[in-house]
Formats: C-alpha cells, structure tokens, sequence
C-alpha cells in the first residue's frame, strides 16, 4: 500500500467497506502500542527508567506525529540563531537508514546530508544519541540540537521543541498504526515549547482553534509559536539562485518523496507556478535512473519546462545523472517564525547556556 492510499484510509476520505474494516484492526493493533509509549514515557518521568546528562546543553526538536513536520528548517533556524550568539552547535541525529558513522564523517542520509550542507555545523549520525552527544562535546561543539529527539527520553535535554503541522495536527487522533501519532497528546505535557508549524496553510478560525487545544494539552508554561516554511530561492541544475518568482507562469513537473508532499505542491501553488503534472512518492524515496527516466517522460509529455523538487530529495538523487534533456530545479525554503519569535528565541538562547 502507498503512502497516499494510507492516508485516505486513515484519515477516513475512503469509506468503504475494505477501508472500515482496515480501520478497525488498526484500531485494534493501536491500543497496545499505545499503552506502550503512555507507560515508556511514565517510566522516564518517574526516574524507573534511566536518563543521562550530556557533557553540554541539549536543544530537542521532535515532533509527535509520523509524517514531516518541518524539522530540518527548524533545527537549520536554530542552529543559524545560536551561531549568531556565538554558541558552536553540533548536530546529533539517529539518520534515516542510517549506519553508525564516525565522528564528523560524512553523513549518510538525506536530512543529515542537507543540514551539512544549510547549517555547515558538525552532523553526527549516531543511533545511540547519548554516545553522539558526548563526541559532538570531544569535537568542541558547546551545544547539541537534537534532530527528532522527543521520544528519545534516554538523554536529557535542557530545551524540548515539539513540532506541530497545523493542516494535520494530530495524527488523525489515533496512535500508530490506526493514525499518525507516534505518542498520545499527554505527551505535549513535557514540551517546554511547541511550533506549529504551516500556520499560514489554515484559516485564522482553524488555527485559533488549534492554539486551544495545543494549551490545553501542554504545560502552562509552554510558548506557543507559529511558523510559516518560506520560500527563499529556486536552485537550477548549475546550482545557481534565482527568486522564487523565477517560477511564476513557468510550466513544471513538480516531484518529492516527503511524509506531507502536499505542503511542498502548496508552496509552487502560492508562487503561481503553472504545474502541468505532479508526482508524490513515499517518503524518503530510493531514487533510480528508472524513476528519474520516468518523472523526464513525464514532464516531457506534459510540456514542462523543468522538474521541481524539494533540496531533500535533491541530496537523494545527486549521485544519478539525469536524463538528457532533463532539466532538474530545487526549492529552497526556510523556517520563518511568525509568531512567539521572541519568547521562542530566548529560550534557545538561554537554554544553550543552561546545564
């Protein structure tokens, strides 16, 4: 089953007798996960199960649901804002598909790739991210961002970030498999600060509504902030930078494999590109010569100009070459905090001094 059959199941857009009956024995099978992850996080609170300090302050961004949140230009942000005041960030992530790697080796996924590339910090893929945390500290890094950290209870942290997507808040109101939450919402008791993310994808009614619930769910004094992705440059296939206004009336193929591709054909949307054809893929997406053969097919038969796709799946299909003929464009985009800046700001700042 593919992504996008998945999520109309889930989200119950398909009501039929074989999508209800999937439902129902996903209903079932989330029941025991879900007690799981109440208990897990239980334990950590109540000291049964162990944690540890790292050697520096630890900046968590994670989210709650499965899916994209908008993590790497959060932690990009971040990483961006403590360079500013003088902080030597590092980055310590479990990586996609991911093996153990060396201490600031080159990294072996697609968002550890990227965020080398936005950030240009340190990027440790390590699965145990204790044992990174403390060689970030060995390098001489006096901060840690830890990339999708939320569950990841075993190393402590000064700051929690929860990321939230404001089109689909909260995982279709189950825990994994029958929705999208990896954790129940009491979880959000334990964010110092939550983001959501894509507020400008809502209407005013829908986000104050969901500013509701996010402080009903959270502890009193959780900041709240909004942020917006922004499109900052459009990339071409010499690496050169335009303006994103480079794409308005251009005739594209517009292509990703990103757990929410439906925020990144919104984006070409509001720069009025004219998208003759789009294409999603699964989420983190092997690309080959025979996908990209097919997407140049594509866009050839609809009359694309060129392809779109995000800098993420660019780093997955840098190493193919492309189809003569083909020309391949990247989207740039970065977090812009629209809302809570200043509040959100000031705890990261204070927090990469605070032990």
């Amino acid at each position: 089953m593919d992504q996008r059959t998945a999520k109309e199941i889930l989200s119950c857009r398909r009501d039929d007798l074989g999508a209800s009956c999937i439902r129902a024995a996903l209903w079932v099978a989330s029941k025991p996960y879900a007690l799981a992850m109440r208990l897990r996080r239980w334990g950590y609170r109540r000291g049964v199960l162990a944690s540890h300090d790292a050697p520096v302050p630890v900046i968590s961004v994670g989210n709650l649901t499965a899916g994209g949140t908008g993590k790497t230009p959060m932690v990009a942000w971040i990483v961006r804002h403590l360079t500013e005041a003088g902080r030597k960030p590092a980055i310590v992530m479990r990586g996609y598909r991911a093996g153990k790697a060396a201490p600031y080796a080159a990294p072996r996924s697609d968002e550890a790739e990227l965020l080398a590339q936005l950030t240009g910090c340190p990027v440790i893929v390590e699965p145990d991210r204790l044992a990174g945390a403390r060689r970030a500290a060995d390098g001489g890094c006096d901060v840690v961002i830890l990339d999708d950290g939320f569950q990841h209870r075993r190393l402590r942290r000064q700051l929690d970030i929860v990321l939230i997507d404001a089109v689909e808040p909260l995982g279709f109101g189950h825990c994994l498999p029958r929705g999208l939450l990896r954790e129940p919402p009491g979880a959000l008791a334990d964010a110092d600060a939550v983001v959501i993310t894509h507020a400008d994808e809502v209407t005013p009614e829908r986000l104050t509504e969901l500013r509701r619930k996010l402080a009903a769910l959270c502890n009193p004094s959780a900041t709240i902030a909004q942020a917006a992705h922004k499109p900052v440059a459009v990339i071409d296939d010499a690496g050169r930078l335009h303006p994103p206004t480079d794409l308005t009336e251009r005739a594209v193929l517009a292509f990703c494999g990103l757990g929410s591709p439906e925020h990144f054909f919104e984006s070409l949307a509001r720069l009025r590109a004219n998208v003759v054809a789009a294409k999603a893929l699964d989420d983190h997406a092997d690309y080959s010569p025979a996908i990209l053969a097919e997407l140049s097919d594509q866009a050839r038969a609809a009359g694309a100009e060129i392809m779109v796709t995000t800098q993420k799946d660019h780093v997955r299909l840098a190493h193919l070459a492309v189809p003569a003929g083909a020309r391949i464009w990247q989207l740039a985009v970065e977090m812009d905090v629209t809302a809570g800046r200043d509040e959100l700001l000031g705890r990261i700042i204070g927090s990469a001094s605070r032990r």
